[in-house]
C-alpha cells in the first residue's frame, strides 16, 4: 500500500495537467484509435524511435459498421532508432474512407530524444508528409443539384506537425499536433483549398503509469484529451489491467459518450495482437444499434541482437 500511494503522488502532476488543459480547449474528431497507446507512432512524431527497437504496427478500423458511408480507417506506423543513437526516424501511412470523401496521408517523421538521468527521457519529433484528399460526388445523392461543394473534387497538399514524449520505465506524458493544415472549400475558386487557421489545428496531450502489483499483475491507467479551438471538449479515460504478463485487458470511457473494450495478447518478443469495440450511448443509436470494431497487429524486431520487448508496456 506505500508503493501504491508513491506512485500516485508521481501521477498526480500528470492529472492536474491534463485536467487543466481540459479547461482551456475544445476539441472535435480527427482520425482516431482505442489503443492510443500502442498507436503513439501515428500520434505523435516524437515517439518514433522511443523503443530501442524497430516496431511496426498495423491498424484496420471500421466505425459504426452497419451505418453506410460510415468511416474506415486503415493505418501503418513503423519506426526505429537510428543505429541506436538519441535520433529516430519513423514513416505512417493512412487511408481513411467516409462517406464520398476519401483521405491518404503519408509522413516521415524524426525525433531527438534527451536523457536526464536513470529511466528519464524528453523527446521532441517534427513531422513532414503530404496528405492527398478527394470528394467523389457520384457517391452521394442530392436534391439540390446547383450546390458547388457537391461537385467532385480532389487536392494534393504537403502538411506538417510536431510532437512532445516524456518518459520513464513507470510514466509517459506527451503533447502533439499532427497537423497544422487542413482542407476547405473554396466556394470562390470552387475547389478544396490546404488552409493554415489555428482555429482549426487539433491539440493532443495524453498521459499513463503503470502500477506494477506483483509479477504477474499490472494496472495501466491512461487519459487521452482531443482539442480544438470552438469545439466539445473530449477525453478518453482508460483503465486496463495485465494478466500473467501475456494478456491486456481494458475498458475506456468517452466523454461523447461512449464505452470501449479492449483486448491485447502478447504472443511472444515479436508479435502482439489487439482487438477493441466500442459502443456509443447517443442518438446514433436510437434506430439501430452502431457499434465500432478495431483490429491491431504489432511486430517488433531488432537487426543483429536478440529482441528485447520494453518492460515500459507502452
Amino acid at each position: 500500500m506505500p508503493e501504491l500511494k508513491r506512485h500516485m503522488r508521481r501521477l498526480l502532476p500528470i492529472i492536474f495537467i491534463l485536467l487543466f488543459f481540459d479547461c482551456i480547449l475544445y476539441a472535435q474528431n480527427q482520425k482516431q484509435y482505442n489503443h492510443f497507446i500502442a498507436n503513439q507512432g501515428l500520434l505523435n512524431p516524437a515517439y518514433n524511435g522511443t523503443r530501442d527497437l524497430i516496431s511496426g504496427v498495423l491498424v484496420l478500423r471500421n466505425q459504426w459498421v452497419g451505418l453506410e458511408g460510415a468511416p474506415t480507417t486503415q493505418a501503418l506506423n513503423v519506426h526505429t532508432p537510428l543505429n541506436y543513437s538519441p535520433l529516430g526516424f519513423g514513416i505512417s501511412v493512412i487511408n481513411e474512407t467516409e462517406g464520398a470523401h476519401q483521405t491518404l496521408d503519408f509522413y516521415g517523421a524524426g525525433s531527438y530524444r534527451i536523457n536526464f538521468g536513470a529511466d528519464r527521457n524528453l523527446s521532441l519529433g517534427l513531422q513532414l508528409g503530404f496528405n492527398s484528399f478527394a470528394f467523389d460526388q457520384s457517391k452521394i445523392e442530392t436534391t439540390n443539384n446547383t450546390d458547388e461543394a457537391l461537385y467532385g473534387s480532389s487536392n494534393f497538399s504537403m502538411n506538417t506537425g510536431i510532437g512532445a514524449y516524456y518518459y520513464t520505465n513507470k510514466y509517459f506524458i506527451g503533447f502533439s499536433v499532427p497537423e497544422f493544415f487542413t482542407n476547405i472549400y473554396n466556394t470562390t475558386e470552387g475547389t478544396y483549398k490546404t488552409t493554415f487557421s489555428l482555429s482549426n489545428i487539433h491539440y493532443y496531450l495524453y498521459g499513463g503509469y503503470v502500477f506494477e502489483l506483483n509479477d504477474e499483475i499490472a494496472l495501466k491507467p491512461s487519459i487521452l484529451s482531443r482539442a480544438i479551438y470552438g469545439a466539445p471538449f473530449q477525453n478518453d479515460f482508460t483503465g486496463s489491467v495485465l494478466l500473467y504478463k501475456a494478456v491486456w485487458l481494458g475498458v475506456t470511457y468517452k466523454s461523447s459518450k461512449e464505452f470501449v473494450f479492449l483486448a491485447e495478447y502478447i504472443i511472444n518478443d515479436n508479435f502482439t495482437v489487439r482487438y477493441s469495440f466500442d459502443y456509443p450511448f447517443t442518438d446514433l443509436n436510437t434506430v439501430k444499434n452502431y457499434g465500432s470494431h478495431e483490429v491491431g497487429l504489432q511486430y517488433d524486431f531488432s537487426l543483429g541482437k536478440t529482441v528485447m520487448r520494453s518492460i515500459r508496456y507502452f
